[in-house]
Parts: structure tokens; C-alpha cells; sequence
């Protein structure tokens, strides 16, 4: 896999009405789920965070190009480390929105006020965990995000890997799609477990790649709904599996070289 993190401006752009948006709530909601709309603050905070991130672990980020400029798309992605959402909110070429823990809005630290606040400024929302009404509000958030032209990240699998392993995807992601038309960007992490370890209080200087899939459209709903649900969740998962593999296979050979 080429780099290709020179495939998009290191800074995102945006109209003239959408950067002069600077107060970061709108209607009550983040403004990323208002359709792009690109604060000063968001600019601000993921330039920070690119440049901090691309400078302390020179990451491997191809394929963004098939996230598609404009219109309502799903990024989803393998989950290896409480870091991951960081990342792809940093990286990617389109602002993405994703569902967080709550304690990490509550600013009971530094670190988690540093965090809160990054997060707050991609447009991510706060979920209380082990809660099936919580689970339900994210993707009727997730749903708005999508209905307005934005873009909702999610991690199909609904956890965290702790041993690198993939596993069974649940439904949500493809619901989405089916729901709302978005496209699917499937995307493979590899390396942001040894980045952010589990339980780890600060990042290691270890690099990581992300890669960026084909997109997959979103098909017509059929009916019956559930085998339709589990094909396209089968479909996505098999191309984050993919992409990991590849991937792993090219960060093995660069360490035998």
C-alpha cells in the first residue's frame, strides 16, 4: 500500500459560511451533524492533533480517496484501542462524527479534558455504556448525522478487540445504510493497540497504519429486512478483514527487511 496521506490538503475546506461557524452547537446538537460544517475550533484542534499524531508515530494512512467528497457516508472500521476514534477523526478527509463514552466528556482530567474536548469539536456525541436505550439514541443520532449529508463512524463489531482479533459484526452499520442511502467506507486499523495499549495511560511512539477501503453502496431496502441486514454486514466485515490482513502482512515484511 502507497502513502497516501498527501491525497487530500492537510487542512479541511470548507465554504465561506461554513468556516465562519465557530460557536460549535447549533439546534442544540454538535455542528457535525449539520452537513460539514467546519468550525474554528474543530480546524484548530485537528490540525493539533493531525500534526501531533502524524509526529510522533509517522502513520501509514492510504485509500482516502474512496471516501467520497460530498453526501451521507458510514467509516466503518475494525476497533483496536481506546485511540482508534482519535485517529480517524485526525485523519480522515471528511469530518467524522462518532458515539463516545461518556466519561470522556466529563472532564475529571486533564487528559480527559484534552480528549473531551477534541472529541466535542468532531461533532462526537456522548453514550452511556451497557444501556439498550443509550444503544438506541446513538444510532437515531447516527441517523440524523447521515440524513443531514454527514458522516457517523461506527465500529461494526460494538466493542473493542482486545486480542486483535475480528469479530462477528451486529446489524447496526448496514441498518444505517439500508435507512439512509449512505455509502460504506470500510476502513482496517492495524497497530493502534501497541500505539494505546488496554489500560495504558498515555500513547507509545509506534507507528500504525489505517487504510481505507472501497466504498460499498448502500442497496434498496428488500423485504424481508434481517437477511438483507446480515449480508451487508457480512459484505462489510469481510472487507475490514481484508484490509487488516493486508495490512498486517505489509507491516510483517517491512520488519523483515
Amino acid at each position: 500500500m502507497d502513502d497516501t496521506t498527501s491525497e487530500q490538503p492537510e487542512e479541511p475546506t470548507g465554504s465561506a459560511m461554513e468556516l465562519a461557524a465557530d460557536d460549535g452547537v447549533r439546534d442544540g446538537h454538535p455542528l457535525g451533524m449539520g452537513g460539514e460544517e467546519l468550525t474554528f475550533k474543530y480546524r484548530a484542534m485537528r490540525s493539533l492533533f493531525r500534526g501531533s499524531i502524524k509526529s510522533a508515530h509517522r502513520p501509514t494512512v492510504t485509500g482516502v480517496t474512496n471516501v467520497p467528497k460530498t453526501g451521507p457516508v458510514i467509516i466503518a472500521s475494525n476497533h483496536r484501542s481506546f485511540a482508534d476514534s482519535i485517529y480517524l477523526s485526525a485523519l480522515s478527509p471528511r469530518r467524522v462524527s462518532f458515539m463516545a463514552k461518556a466519561e470522556y466528556f466529563e472532564g475529571r482530567s486533564i487528559a480527559n479534558k484534552f480528549v473531551g474536548s477534541f472529541m466535542a469539536s468532531v461533532g462526537a456525541f456522548p453514550v452511556e455504556r451497557g444501556s439498550a436505550a443509550a444503544a438506541v439514541k446513538a444510532l437515531e443520532m447516527g441517523e440524523e448525522i447521515l440524513r443531514s449529508g454527514g458522516v457517523f463512524g461506527i465500529y461494526p463489531e460494538g466493542t473493542r478487540s482486545r486480542d486483535g482479533k475480528i469479530g462477528e459484526g451486529k446489524t447496526g452499520a448496514a441498518e444505517l445504510a439500508i435507512r439512509t442511502g449512505a455509502t460504506i467506507v470500510p476502513v482496517g486499523i492495524v497497530g493502534t493497540e501497541d500505539v494505546m495499549p488496554v489500560d495504558a495511560n498515555f500513547p507509545q511512539p509506534k507507528s500504525f497504519a489505517m487504510t481505507f477501503g472501497k466504498a460499498i453502496p448502500a442497496p434498496a431496502r428488500a423485504h424481508p429486512a434481517g437477511p438483507q441486514r446480515r449480508e451487508l454486514t457480512e459484505q462489510i466485515m469481510a472487507a475490514i478483514r481484508a484490509l487488516v490482513a493486508e495490512a498486517e502482512a505489509e507491516r510483517a515484511a517491512k520488519r523483515r527487511r
